[in-house]
């Protein structure tokens, strides 16, 4: 997949989107939350990213553990919807970096779930500990493929 270069235009016109994609991961992340407590409770748990069904668990295990697997399976269709939109997704709670062109050098524009708009950016070996606000002068390119 080519890379997508956003304009701070196009990033912010994908917020409402990502706002609503974001969301929806949110409500599943503190559903799985809760199954993952009663596992716990049940004498189980979340073994790492992959959830398997246990055959020899008690019935109501199984079923938590099918419940698990459900919703973890709906929080990565999410998360490969938003990616398929050009932006590179750094945490599954709404944590994403819109690349972009700042001054012919290539940055990353951040923006975090519950921002309004997209105001911060940082280079591309800085992360989010390094996010600038955007400077006045900032002419971010977008619509470039690479």
């Amino acid at each position: 997949m080519p890379t997508r270069f956003f304009s701070l235009r196009e990033a912010n016109a994908l917020l409402a989107t990502l706002q609503e994609e974001f969301g929806r991961a949110r409500e599943l992340r503190d559903e799985l939350m809760g199954v993952q407590q009663k596992l716990q409770e049940a004498g189980s748990g979340l073994e790492g990213p992959e959830v398997n069904i246990d055959p020899e668990a008690p019935l109501p295990v199984q079923r938590l553990q099918a419940r698990a697997v459900r919703i973890i399976g709906k929080l990565r269709e999410i998360l490969r919807d938003v990616a398929e939109l050009g932006v590179e997704v750094k945490a599954a709670d709404g944590l994403v970096d819109f690349r972009s062109k700042l001054h012919g050098r290539t940055v990353l524009l951040c923006w975090k779930y519950g921002e309004e708009r997209v105001a911060f950016f940082h280079e591309l070996d800085a992360g989010f500990a390094g996010r600038r606000p955007l400077p006045d002068d900032g002419d971010f390119v977008g619509d470039l493929i690479h």
